[in-house]
């Protein structure tokens, strides 16, 4: 999808159907956004909290305590962390998402355009988000 400007429909009214798809393409919108966050912040604690394979270190005994280990990391383990990350697949995974999300959203336009039953408006409507309006 990209951002066009979308027609000016005078008298637009959705049935059921179409309601759903809506309803639809607002949960997949949705679901993007969650899985840009999840993805980012899951990335961020692997890297930064010290949710990896750590060398052993000697230390206190609250430095061996499990709960100390999940919220610190070693500053070497840190930079080490930054490094070995494939930073080029952390990037792609926006696109992806995106990329993913916005077929989901074409198919879904697609087969309301394709639809039996729907109003001249209707039509209008979904052709344009099919080709590329934003649906908000």
């Amino acid at each position: 999808m990209s951002d066009k400007i979308c027609p000016t429909i005078v008298g637009l009214k959705f049935d059921k159907t179409s309601k759903e798809a809506i309803k639809s393409i607002n949960g997949i919108l949705e679901s993007k956004n969650t899985g840009l966050w999840v993805h980012a912040i899951g990335q961020l604690l692997l890297i930064f909290s010290g949710l990896s394979v750590n060398a052993k270190s000697g230390g206190s005994a609250i430095e061996k305590t499990h709960i100390f280990k999940v919220v610190s990391s070693n500053p070497n383990q840190t930079s080490y962390n930054i490094n070995a990350v494939n930073w080029e697949y952390f990037f792609k995974t926006f696109t992806a998402l995106d990329k993913f999300a916005n077929n989901q959203i074409e198919t879904i336009a697609g087969l309301q355009l394709l639809r039996s039953g729907v109003t001249s408006q209707e039509r209008k409507f979904w052709k344009a988000v099919h080709y590329g309006c934003k649906l908000k």
